[in-house]
């Protein structure tokens, strides 16, 4: 019975300080989750500046612009855009260019309509044939993201 009390009270212990021993065998394992969550959040990001420099753009011009427009301004350059807090390095610093890629692994497909008054754009994911995660924004700036439907 004297054993039986010990481990009670070690599990007693144990729960008051809110650790588990499952928890200790956690603490050090890295999430294979965490890289994907980054590399999305940049694209969810980017949306944002995306949104701010049209806003920008459509101030000053009563349109809004397409990527060429916003990349021979300087809205966005191989040097970073001003258009997202520093906070966010990865999209504030990124490389942006005139290619397929906006940013390496990043396909923008931005649509002018309504004599330039309304766009859509999507930030495709190409490193993802699978699921095709992407994130789509308009002018109301509302940012969602989506995946295939097939994607398991």
């Amino acid at each position: 019975m004297g054993k039986r009390m010990r481990i009670a009270g070690l599990f007693g212990i144990l729960a008051v300080l809110g650790c588990s021993p499952l928890t200790w065998a956690q603490k050090g394992t890295i999430s294979t989750a965490q890289p994907e969550r980054e590399r999305r959040s940049f694209a969810q990001i980017f949306a944002r500046a995306l949104n701010a420099a049209e806003a920008d753009y459509f101030k000053q011009h009563q349109v809004y612009a397409n990527w060429d427009t916003l990349l021979g301004l300087g809205y966005f350059s191989s040097s970073g855009t001003k258009w997202i807090s520093g906070d966010f390095p990865t999209v504030a610093h990124a490389l942006y260019g005139s290619g397929a890629e906006v940013v390496p692994g990043w396909r923008l497909r931005l649509r002018l309509s309504n004599k330039d008054k309304s766009y859509d754009a999507s930030i495709e994911d190409v490193n993802d044939p699978q699921c095709g995660y992407a994130v789509t924004t308009d002018e109301r700036g509302m940012v969602r993201q989506g995946k295939s439907v097939d994607c398991q």
